[in-house]
């Protein structure tokens, strides 16, 4: 057997993976980057251990699971392409995926970014969303089986594979191994059952890591570490990085709920609130049904279960914790509408002092509709909202224009237009009033992000100081995930640590599938990704490999010209050029032709006469048994006559339905026409049957000239 962990480039797996270098190696396999040489492309090749693959419940394990991965098709998912065992070695094929492991960029860059974090989780959950209703269940979720494209696409990888014994992994009874120990659920420590809420549980723990830096639970052995999976609570992952919205600690803490009834249900619960948080950060998330409050104690963890006891008394009492809080989040909206309800009152005491304040004296007979324009140069522009919202109650229309000064503070009037000294009497319905405003020096233009991936967009906004609100909308015009617009608009000055809002599309409703027969297999491939549609897979038109530097494509499905909503799968048929050429120009074929006397020649000699009929196929029936001639090799062309043919001379028949001709040497051909010469006499003048004799059938195409 060839050792699983020797693979030197250029050897060739299953008589059609050629290894070109190694990936990477882990606890229960080595990864190469290969080529397929049936389709051309490069795939990731993992060899399983030979230790795993001599144990029978593994190899029973890996067949089973290895199938159910095998059946995902979503593109946040690393595709299996194929499986199955060469020369005693297990293997799995998968998609090659161009980009760096999760906890790569972790370890390179730190925390990131909640506004990068959250849709990148987003793309997570779909993906095992889609796994879920599969009933495949991941079991090891972790950033190490996450990969992220240089767009920013995670695809996650390793999907139902148990994993081998190692420090990070735990594995019970039996060797069957359940997940990554700083990952795993309380219900895979206590070796309970695992279920999709115990992949929802590790996402959490993922989520933690990347907006923190920092893992939840850590400790000196694998076995400290499942119990604090069991009994503790982690700090909450604001108290590493302040400015995260509290939200995100409420999504995260019920993510990790010891409970599984306590944790969001589905991975679609999961994404949905992730995309209302990405909408409204300051909405109310994380909310634990009251159904799931309570913690049976009768569960217990797999390290007590001899002595009986619990390990949950921690547990109740930060249970305990949110109903207090929840109380008190009561007791806070009551406040809350106290305070309404004095605005409003204080809002109308207002209203009738800026009316009797601003209202002319009608004892000087002036028109009532008018009203005093206040001065608000030099004024802050927030101590002046109550006054702008009367104003625009009254039909005046109040534009802010903001402007950089060196010299005045950041939210000061600086002037106004039209003007007033404060006694100045407008009508203000339909009035444009226009106040400028001072940014200081705390101030940046909002760069023109249009046109770019939303999540670079993210990047170039907050360097330049801002926050960001991210507004998804359908587009027929851009590209998914592609920026629309922002607001304030691009090269408008807006105060840094303001907040912009950033339209991004979510691609058209609907696309048209576009003509791809006839372009080069790569501008099918960007065509296919400019309109938001995938690749559903390729056929040769011959059945053989076809060369990258000569493919083209030939035929497509679904049709060009039709509607259908993104991320449709499009198959293709793909060919050499020749092909291509052949396929957009088939030569005419005649429904029916008269059969021409080729008796006595030599085949080369009648293929060059029969060749003009596009005749499909020559059945050669051999006269003699015992002649070495073979009309496969056309070398021996000059030396076969034809003594026999059917159909005959002069007789109609369909090229299409091919003829047949008896042949042999010279010498037979003499002997057919004058019998008496033989050695052996016989009276039947017709040539032998196929089935007396050895039939060779050749194809000719309909275009081949025989030379």
């Amino acid at each position: 057997m060839i050792s699983s962990q020797s693979f030197a480039p250029g050897t060739v797996i299953a008589e059609r993976y050629r290894v070109i270098r190694t990936l990477g190696q882990g606890g229960m396999a080595t990864v190469y980057l290969a080529d397929d040489r049936s389709t051309g492309l490069k795939v990731a090749l993992k060899i399983m251990h030979d230790d795993l693959a001599d144990d029978p419940e593994f190899v029973r394990r890996f067949a089973t699971e290895a199938r159910a991965a095998a059946s995902l098709d979503h593109p946040n998912i690393v595709r299996v392409l194929d499986y199955g065992s060469y020369e005693g070695i297990r293997y799995i094929v998968q998609e090659y995926v161009e980009g760096t492991t999760l906890k790569d960029i972790i370890r390179r860059n730190g925390p990131i970014d909640y506004r990068l974090a959250t849709p990148l989780l987003i793309q997570i959950g779909l993906a095992l969303e889609h796994a879920h209703r599969r009933e495949v269940i991941h079991r090891d979720i972790k950033p190490q089986n996450i990969m992220i494209t240089k767009d920013m696409v995670a695809k996650v990888t390793d999907f139902g594979i148990a994993r081998a014994s190692s420090t990070n992994t735990i594995t019970l009874t039996g060797g069957i191994v359940m997940g990554s120990v700083h990952y795993f659920s309380p219900e895979q420590a206590r070796g309970g059952q695992v279920t999709a809420r115990s992949d929802l549980y590790s996402l959490g723990i993922v989520f933690y890591e990347m907006l923190t830096g920092r893992l939840p639970f850590d400790g000196e052995s694998s076995v400290a570490v499942a119990i604090k999976h069991l009994q503790e609570v982690p700090s909450a992952p604001s108290t590493y990085v302040p400015s995260l919205p509290p939200a995100l600690d409420r999504i995260i803490f019920r993510s990790i709920q010891k409970n599984p009834n306590a944790r969001y249900q589905s991975a679609r619960e999961f994404v949905d609130e992730l995309d209302a948080f990405m909408i409204d950060p300051d909405g109310d998330y994380g909310v634990i049904p009251k159904s799931a409050e309570q913690w049976e104690t009768s569960s217990t963890s797999a390290l007590s279960v001899d002595r009986g006891d619990s390990n949950y008394g921690r547990i109740k009492e930060i249970e305990r914790s949110f109903n207090k809080r929840r109380s008190t989040r009561y007791r806070d909206t009551a406040v809350a509408v106290t305070v309404v309800v004095a605005a409003v009152l204080l809002l109308a005491l207002l209203t009738v002092w800026l009316v009797s304040h601003f209202a002319p004296d009608d004892s000087n007979g002036t028109d009532t509709s008018e009203i005093v324009l206040p001065n608000f140069q030099g004024k802050n522009v927030n101590d002046i909202q109550n006054q702008l919202e009367m104003l625009e109650g009254a039909g005046m229309i109040v534009d802010r224009e903001y402007e950089a000064s060196d010299t005045v503070l950041e939210d000061i009037v600086l002037r106004q237009d039209p003007e007033s000294d404060g006694s100045v009497k407008i009508k203000p319905k339909d009035v444009r009033l226009t106040l400028y405003i001072s940014l200081g020096q705390n101030s940046a233009v909002v760069p023109d992000v249009s046109g770019k991936s939303f999540q670079i967009a993210d990047i170039e906004l907050r360097t330049e100081g801002f926050l960001v609100k991210f507004t998804p909308e359908v587009s027929d015009r851009y590209g998914k995930d592609i920026v629309i617009r922002t607001e304030p608009e691009a090269n408008a000055l807006a105060p840094k640590g303001s907040t912009v809002e950033l339209f991004y599309s979510t691609g058209p409703q609907f696309v048209e599938i576009p003509e791809l027969g006839g372009l080069p297999y790569k501008q099918a491939l960007s065509l296919l990704e400019e309109h938001s549609l995938l690749l559903g897979g390729e056929t040769s038109i011959s059945g053989e490999p076809v060369p990258e530097n000569d493919k083209y494509v030939i035929k497509q499905k679904p049709e060009p010209g039709g509607k259908y909503p993104p991320n449709t799968l499009v198959t293709i048929t793909v060919g050499t050029a020749k092909e291509l050429y052949d396929y957009m120009n088939p030569t005419t074929v005649p429904e029916e032709a008269v059969m021409l006397e080729v008796r006595g020649m030599t085949f080369a000699k009648a293929r060059e006469e029969l060749d003009p009929l596009k005749i499909s196929r020559y059945t050669m029936v051999k006269w003699n048994p015992e002649t070495n001639l073979d009309p496969n090799n056309k070398g021996d062309w000059g030396a076969i006559y034809i003594i026999e043919q059917d159909p005959k001379p002069g007789v109609g028949f369909r090229p299409t339905s091919g003829i047949i001709l008896t042949f042999g040497s010279y010498a037979d051909l003499q002997a057919y026409r004058n019998p008496t010469t033989t050695t052996t006499t016989t009276n039947d003048t017709n040539p032998p049957t196929s089935s007396e004799t050895t039939t060779t059938t050749t194809t000719v195409p309909s275009d081949d000239n025989g030379d």
